[in-house]
């Protein structure tokens, strides 16, 4: 129902593969049937996907002793996991591959491969704890079967107990039931047939329990072997049948040759030579077909089209490479060209700003020039204009002085009322005098330095009137003379004003320049 449901490949694939691996216990074809369903989706899942189904067929077949297309398809399978980080499924290549290599004798090449898997096991690929001793159990009891081979019967037991620790903790029974039929092949080798017995019948249960028909075959067929050594013939021909049954129910072409070898070798034993000709005859077709030359050629030929294949990709990525660093280098180039094309317009369009900065800035600086030579004139002729108008007034004030001595005396020589009449007219010329004088003075000095007496006031506003005209005369750096004249005061009242001045001005170091003193207000 959930497969017809189901409208996505991936999902409908995983679902054969599920079927698929359930039946590979009860019959190799059924589970093929699926399988191969599964791989009518081939162009339409994805990669990793395709290799789980391809290494599930290449599983079967090499249960039912196909061991070409076996290689063939883990090769396929091999192929596709490489192309990604490794995960949990290339596990079961590498051993399945090996396997290969151990039924064709070749023990190094299989011990080699079940190194690369230990390898990627420390590649730390499997997370789960449990799934790890899953794996770790089938690992070592392939190793073990790898050293029993070759003769190391004792390495290849403590294999086996590694082993059997791994797949008790994954609850791993039928790893465990192969690990104990594989022991009981060591014992058996070495004519310890109680225990032999033992531990072939704990697996034969643990097989029963599990309904392992594949398994059930192997045990049986093991002990067969046991009885037919202790030449107990119709105990080892009754188990050897049963294991024939179970080849044949579960199709595994390898397991029935075994059968019928060991029958063939009891019916001998038995004295029915006919019997044992005929099972012989059995056994010798069935192992040719499965271990002829032209098996021999397509394992060599599949192991060869996966390392071409392997060389071809590894060109191919090479080739990509070499074409990525010459784009990534054409690229550069380009962009090194176009930063330098860029700095040169910036450079030059810099070098024009600068250019015309400096343009401006001699232009600004000619008109500060200029301007600042017109505010020089014009302060010069204030200056030339202010110094005649003192000049003017200094005279003004002379002749004003003159006249009003000339009177003084005139006023001698005439009458009591005539020199009342003089005095009114020379008080009234020197009021007129100041008042003119200072109105004048004070417009134009003002004019010069128009600031003076802001900054006078709000420094020191206590000063008086007269002192902050001293202040002025004084900013003009005018000679005592020169004041004396202005305001007709003798020297003496001029320095007890100055004294007064330093005094409310708080100058008290007497090396102060008032005058400088003045210019920096």
């Amino acid at each position: 129902m959930q497969y017809e449901k189901s409208a996505d490949a991936d999902k409908k694939v995983n679902l054969l593969v599920k079927i698929g691996q359930k039946l590979e216990k009860q019959n190799l074809n059924s589970a093929l049937f699926y399988y191969k369903k599964a791989l009518s989706f081939e162009k339409k899942i994805s990669d990793t996907i395709l290799a789980k189904v391809y290494s599930n067929v290449g599983d079967v077949n090499l249960l039912k002793g196909n061991i070409d297309v076996c290689l063939e398809y883990q090769l396929k399978a091999l192929k596709l996991y490489e192309r990604y980080p490794p995960e949990q499924n290339i596990i079961g290549v590498y051993n399945s591959i090996a396997l290969v290599y151990y039924y064709q004798t070749d023990f190094d090449k299989a011990l080699e491969k079940y190194n690369q898997l230990k390898a990627l096991l420390n590649k730390n690929i499997v997370k789960d704890p449990k799934k790890l001793h899953f794996i770790k159990g089938k690992l070592l009891n392939n190793i073990g079967i790898i050293y029993d081979n070759k003769l190391q019967g004792d390495l290849a037991l403590e294999y086996y107990v590694q082993a059997s620790t791994h797949s008790k903790i994954a609850k791993d029974n039928e790893n465990l039931s192969s690990v104990y039929s594989n022991m009981g092949i060591i014992y058996l080798k070495s004519k310890r047939y109680d225990l032999a017995k033992a531990i072939f019948i704990e697996a034969l249960n643990l097989r029963k329990k599990e309904n392992n028909i594949f398994g059930l075959s192997k045990s049986n067929y093991h002990l067969g072997r046991l009885y037919k050594e202790k030449q107990e013939f119709d105990k080892a021909q009754q188990h050897l049948l049963a294991s024939l049954k179970y080849s044949k129910q579960i199709k595994s072409s390898s397991s029935r040759a075994s059968a019928l070898e060991e029958l063939s070798l009891v019916m001998a034993g038995k004295g029915d030579y006919k019997s044992a000709y005929q099972y012989h005859v059995a056994y010798k077709a069935l192992n040719d077909s499965l271990f002829n030359k032209e098996n021999q050629q397509k394992i060599t030929q599949a192991e060869m089209q996966y390392k071409f294949d392997k060389e071809k990709q590894a060109a191919k990525i090479a080739q990509n490479h070499r074409e990525l660093v010459y784009a990534i280098i054409a690229i550069v180039l380009i962009l090194l060209i176009i930063i330098v094309v860029i700095m040169y317009r910036l450079q030059e369009t810099k070098a024009k700003i600068q250019q015309l900065a400096k343009e401006s800035a001699e232009s600004s600086n000619k008109q500060l020039s200029l301007r600042e030579d017109t505010l020089k004139r014009e302060l010069e002729f204030k200056n030339k204009e202010l110094t005649t108008n003192i000049m003017y007034l200094l005279k003004k004030n002379e002749f004003n002085t003159e006249i009003s001595n000339r009177l003084m005396e005139l006023k001698k020589q005439m009458k009591k009322n005539d020199q009342d009449v003089i005095q009114k007219i020379i008080l009234d010329i020197k009021n007129a005098q100041d008042d003119d004088i200072w109105k004048e003075f004070e417009v134009r000095f003002s004019q010069v330095y128009n600031d003076f007496y802001e900054r006078l006031n709000i420094k020191y506003p206590d000063l008086t009137i007269n002192e902050k005209r001293i202040c002025a005369f004084l900013r003009l750096n005018m000679t005592t003379k020169e004041i004396c004249a202005l305001t007709r005061q003798s020297y003496n009242s001029l320095n007890v004003a100055r004294a007064r001045l330093r005094k409310k001005l708080n100058i008290q170091n007497e090396e102060i320049n008032l005058v400088t003193f003045l210019e920096n207000i």
